[in-house]
């Protein structure tokens, strides 16, 4: 569910707008936006204008003013800061996201990860995309619309979690990709640097189809903390990538 808190403080910044400017404010309107921002995260005065495009009350007819008009006055960097600062990202894990991993017992998914080495990056790739579509997932990028993912963007989607829209980066890494024994920060923080840069997301999955180096946690964790979020990323480690494979067919 949305943070109560984070809700009304939303709300009281839409409605203050509105009233110091003699509007009313018909049709509860600041209440339908506050919810309609909190459920679509507008990320510029475009994205809030095309959330009220799709709005048919009558607070614009009856106020005598057009969306345009609204748009370019409201206070939307505060309303984006208010969300940034409020919005708490909690720890979350890869099963949390593909429930389906815990339909597969932990010992059996140890006992299969030695034949992740002879399954192909694009096939975990694709088996998670699979996954995302049953999900309902949406591209979180370039999109004029929600649509199913797509093929040409993988490494960047949405989902509805506990109520609330979170936004996720995908780094994959199989067995023939790394080089070295284990999974190292050297070999990898390039890939989650560009993916974070791009989007800016909530979460981003880091899949390994080898053994993560023993401080590779520990430094992740501090990169997420060096951009504001200390649970960025999420390790899925070979046994839960077996299970996750095993449990759709893949192995």
């Amino acid at each position: 569910m949305f943070d109560p808190n984070l809700e009304v403080a939303i709300l009281n910044r839409i409605l203050n707008f509105i009233l110091a400017r003699g509007w009313v404010d018909y049709d509860n309107f600041s209440s339908d936006l506050g919810s309609k921002i909190l459920k679509n995260r507008p990320k510029s005065p475009s994205d809030l204008q095309k959330t009220l495009d799709s709005y048919r009350g009558s607070f614009f007819k009856e106020n005598g003013i057009t969306t345009k008009q609204f748009v370019d006055n409201i206070p939307f960097e505060q309303i984006l800061n208010v969300i940034e600062q409020k919005s708490e990202v909690e720890p979350l894990t890869f099963n949390d996201v593909f429930e389906e991993v815990k339909n597969i017992d932990v010992d059996l998914g140890k006992s299969l990860v030695s034949k992740l080495k002879d399954v192909e990056e694009r096939i975990i790739q694709d088996t998670i995309q699979d996954s995302l579509r049953e999900l309902n997932a949406t591209n979180q990028t370039e999109r004029s619309h929600d649509s199913v993912l797509e093929v040409a963007d993988r490494e960047h989607f949405s989902l509805i979690l506990d109520g609330d829209v979170k936004s996720f980066g995908l780094v994959v890494k199989g067995y023939k990709s790394i080089k070295t024994k284990t999974v190292t920060y050297q070999s990898i923080i390039h890939q989650i640097t560009r993916v974070y840069n791009r989007t800016k997301p909530d979460y981003i999955l880091v899949v390994l189809a080898k053994n993560p180096e023993d401080s590779l946690i520990s430094e992740l964790v501090e990169y997420g903390k060096s951009v504001g979020n200390e649970y960025l990323v999420v390790l899925c480690d070979p046994v839960n990538l077996a299970r996750f494979l095993k449990a759709r067919h893949k192995l």
